[in-house]
């Protein structure tokens, strides 16, 4: 996956990737969504949103044990807060 993400190229990572936990999997399911909505409806504020989603999942308590990639989600957060102005 390349470093650098469209708004489009984050969904397919956040559908249940981390399966094992039902409150991650919702949290990634919300993300899909909002990252969709990005991609046709950019600003500020839902990029807050994004990244706020972002860290709850990197500081849960289940996504070391869980997560198949967890330095994709490292480079999601810093993708969405460059996306911050």
């Amino acid at each position: 996956m390349p470093l650098t993400y469209s708004a489009n190229s984050h969904s397919k990572i956040f559908h249940c990737a981390i399966a094992h936990s039902s409150e991650l999997c919702q949290i990634e399911d919300w993300l899909n969504l909002l990252t969709k909505t990005y991609a046709t409806h950019p600003s500020n504020g839902l990029a807050k949103v994004i990244t706020y989603y972002l860290t709850r999942i990197i500081k849960h308590d289940d996504f070391t044990a869980f997560a198949s990639q967890p330095c994709h989600y490292f480079t999601m957060l810093k993708f969405w807060r460059q996306q911050i102005a």
